[in-house]
């Protein structure tokens, strides 16, 4: 067993925290990693089998059953021969069995909707499956290892109120069923065989999961949206009260001797409360007495205790000899494995003796683990692997031929994502250590990271937190949703030379449409091996705001862009644990203000005017302030950050502006910026970012994920390409590094900062735009190939129009309709020559 401290740490009266800690295990030796290589070297690099497009290693422990994505849920059938999971993602949505023994799909039964409450009946022969926002409970019966389908029981009807179906739990006595509807922020008590309404009680805000504590008299409910559990007596029907646990609770999982564990995926913990007697409010209600009668377990589950938000504990599971407690850290891609067979309770008081949750290690999983369970026998854990083994291209080696009906197969980034199941072997003492060891060298993430960035700096940008930097200004652009190939595909230098690593097939906007970002990379550095940290633009707005996306934002996503329904959701369940950039900039005083991108989240002092239909208008309006504040001898804010989205178009739209001319009004944006930056005395000072918050769609060779960026400043690299592997999160490293800031998250904080990218020394160089050679004011009208069919599509905020047919419409105005549409491969990655070579 690898040696372990428990820390416990008392803050006042109100809480009693244990955190546990691998810090007497040694980090993997410099230079180590899953091929032998060091994980925060990536120079040249590309994601392959071991290495995702987001710079995290990937070295999945145990034997791989494919299966649908997301996977929210995984129980063990009663007669303890199949492993069933719900799957709530792009592809395939509802239950999959598989045999325990021969670790096989047996069957797959699909649903239009389904979500994370999964329960049999207690005689074994009744299995239920929420349904999400269609207000229903799918009855399936089970006998001898299968399951049919019985009925689809109508529980709400989501025209008369909010409806969404969520956590499941049966009464071991009554037969009851506890079932959450998160959109009301009530638990549903219905007849065990009717599935009738008995009682509806009020809960908090957003209700993940329910459970029966071991005195089968109250039930349990974690509170997504409000960092509690409420206590509901299963005799009246009534709420007793909430515990306060942590952030965004979802998860739980019941030992034998009545502990109760609660995953809290905004701040890496997981609390546990006793269920064997309800735990006793405090007769005096001062917030000096506000702890429940007993000492509260919390334990830490990231890597390194202390860590910002970044784990992600997203699912549990105890083995059934009551001695192991799993834990899913998601955006780690690890289990934590506790040993937690000590004596919890003083049998005379009936109430917590002491803190005894020891840390066995971690295991090494696939990308983004969802669901945990374990064996009868306690000698098999199952990983859920939410988005599968590893990240691809969307793109094949050869088109597809082109069908007759002129409709094109074409799958979205969503479509890359690939479910499976885990059958992990308990590991021994000797084996834990190993797969402790290999979690390590997958994490860039280290607690010096947190002040020190993990590779050191040759360049202007410090690799300390707090060290000074001749920046002084950073502007920082987010566009819409484009490809590296899509845009810089066909880059070439002056001489017609190729430059970097593109793909001139897959280019739809090519220099003729994007004239000033190609001299602009050409003139600076050119990044292409750069990816989004995000799949989409609902998560893809949060890592380049804030380097990170909750596990809410991760499941609406997928939820909603494969169609299957929509989750309700709060600030709270949105917003990651320690904010946006600008709070950041708020909490450490540095002056900040924002120019559409989520700015109805700052105070409107902070906010830029932000006007015109058109990115080439809208950039008016910060160059009308540069201009004023340099007439009046003031200061620019530090931080600004801005919206550029129009080359994300609106399609063929009759009466909007065609694509070519959205991209071309975003790229003169870009160059008008640029141009009347480079001209301004705040130039000498100043340092511009570009990405795009996503790249779901176009194709890439490459990567689904890797994407257009640009970075520009007189102490930028010029005429330089740049393939060190850098990511969204690596903007905001360095762009927090520039400001003295520290990171947010586990990925800024392990992001490799783009010192490779700048010099030491300045070369200011004026800018003068470029104007495209496409009409920027060209419009659709009802002739346009496919204008029916955009017009029938939401465009009023971005990526609300749906995402696969979007793209093959783009695909067919730039490349033409006998192109066919290339779609994902399903086999190894690509690799670049850079990456063969080391």
């Amino acid at each position: 067993m690898v040696k372990a401290r428990i820390l416990v740490l008392c803050a006042c009266v109100v809480a009693c925290l244990a955190y546990v800690s691998l810090a007497d295990e040694p980090p993997g030796k410099a230079g180590d990693d899953v091929n032998g290589q060091d994980v925060r070297n990536r120079q040249g690099r590309v994601p392959n089998e071991n290495l995702l497009f987001n710079g995290w290693g990937m070295t999945p422990a145990g034997q791989h059953v494919p299966i649908s994505d997301l996977a929210l849920k995984l129980i063990i059938s009663p007669d303890k021969t199949r492993l069933v999971a719900v799957t709530g993602g792009f592809n395939n949505e509802g239950i999959t069995l598989l045999d325990i023994e021969k670790r096989t799909v047996t069957q797959h039964l699909a649903m239009p909707e389904a979500w994370n409450g999964l329960a049999f009946s207690n005689d074994g022969k009744k299995l239920f499956v929420a349904g999400g926002d269609k207000g229903t409970i799918h009855v399936f019966n089970y006998a001898d290892g299968t399951a049919t389908a019985d009925h689809v029981q109508k529980v709400l009807d989501p025209a008369a109120g909010p409806a969404f179906i969520t956590g499941i739990a049966v009464h071991p006595t009554t037969g009851n069923l506890f079932v959450c509807n998160e959109a009301n922020h009530e638990l549903l008590v219905l007849d065990g065989q009717t599935l009738e309404i008995i009682a509806k009680v009020g809960v908090g805000q957003h209700p993940h999961s329910v459970m029966v504590g071991s005195d089968k008299r109250y039930a349990y409910v974690s509170n997504w949206g409000s960092r509690s559990v409420s206590i509901v007596d299963t005799t009246s029907n009534h709420r007793v009260r909430d515990i306060t646990v942590g952030v965004r609770p979802n998860d739980m999982a019941l030992a034998p001797d009545g502990r109760l564990f609660i995953a809290c995926a905004g701040d890496n913990t997981v609390h546990v409360i006793q269920t064997i007697t309800l735990e006793k409010a405090p007769e005096d209600p001062s917030p000096a007495r506000r702890l429940w009668e007993g000492t509260r377990e919390v334990i830490s589950t990231s890597l390194y205790p202390q860590s910002p938000e970044g784990s992600t504990p997203d699912a549990l599971a105890v083995s059934p000899d009551g001695k192991t407690l799993f834990i899913a850290n998601a955006d780690n891609n690890d289990v934590m494995v506790l040993d937690i067979s000590g004596k919890v309770l003083d049998d005379k008081v009936r109430k917590f003796k002491e803190s005894v949750s020891i840390v066995n290690g971690f295991i090494p999983t696939g990308w983004y683990p969802s669901a945990l369970a374990v064996s009868p026998d306690n000698k098999t854990l199952f990983v859920a692997n939410g988005k599968g083994l590893h990240s691809k291209p969307n793109v094949p080696a050869k088109p597809p031929a082109r069908p007759a009906n002129g409709r094109i197969p074409f799958q979205a980034i969503g479509r890359t994502l690939e479910g499976s199941i885990s059958f992990i072997d308990k590991p021994d003492a000797a084996q834990m250590v190993q797969y402790t060891q290999q979690v390590r060298r997958n994490s860039p993430y280290t607690p010096e990271a947190f002040v020190k960035a993990p590779t050191a700096s040759d360049s202007v940008i410090p690799d300390k937190v707090g060290q000074p930097c001749p920046i002084k200004y950073v502007l920082y652009i987010i566009k819409e949703n484009r490809t590296y190939d899509q845009v810089f595909g066909d880059l070439k230098d002056a001489s017609g030379k190729a430059i970097g690593n593109g793909e001139p097939r897959l280019t739809m906007y090519g220099e003729n449409v994007t004239p000033n970002q190609h001299q602009l990379v050409r003139d600076y550095v050119v990044l292409d091996n750069l990816y989004c940290n995000s799949e989409v633009s609902v998560d893809g707005h949060s890592w380049c705001d804030a380097a990170m996306a909750t596990d809410f934002n991760q499941r609406s996503w997928i939820l909603s862009y494969s169609q299957h329904g929509k989750l309700p959701g709060n600030e709270e369940m949105e917003t990651p644990t320690s904010g946006y950039l600008w709070d950041l900039c708020r909490r450490h005083g540095v002056t900040y203000r924002n120019y559409g991108e989520g700015a109805q989240r700052v105070p409107s002092t902070n906010r830029g005017r932000w006007v015109g239909a058109r990115d080439m208008d809208k950039v008016k309006c910060w160059i009308d302030d540069l201009q004023e504040s340099e007439m009046a001898g003031e200061e620019l804010p530090r931080f600004t950050i801005m919206s550029l989205g129009e080359d994300h178009t609106k399609g063929t739209t009759p009466g909007a502006n065609a694509p070519n001319a959205c991209v071309a009004s975003n790229d003169l944006a870009v160059g008008k910026l640029v141009e009347a930056a480079t001209h301004s005395k705040y130039w000498n000072e100043m340092a511009i970012f570009i990405i795009e918050d996503d790249a779901q769609n176009g194709p890439d060779h490459v990567d689904a994920h890797r994407t257009v960026g640009l970075v520009l400043s007189p102490y930028c690299k010029r005429g330089s390409v740049d393939s060190t592997l850098y990511t969204t999160a690596s903007f905001v490293r360095t762009m927090e590094l520039i400001l003295g800031l520290p990171p947010l998250t586990q990925y800024d904080a392990g992001a490799t900062p783009m010192f490779n990218s700048f010099a030491k020394a300045p070369e200011a160089i004026a800018y003068t735009a470029i104007q495209p050679k496409v009409d920027m004011f060209a419009t659709n009208n009802v002739r346009t190939a496919f204008s029916n069919e955009s017009s029938k599509m939401d465009f009023r905020d971005y990526d609300r129009a749906p995402e696969d047919e979007l793209n093959r419409i783009l695909w067919h105005v730039a490349k033409g309709m006998d192109e066919p549409y290339p779609t994902p491969i399903h086999r190894a990655l690509f690799t670049s020559p850079t990456a063969a070579e080391e």
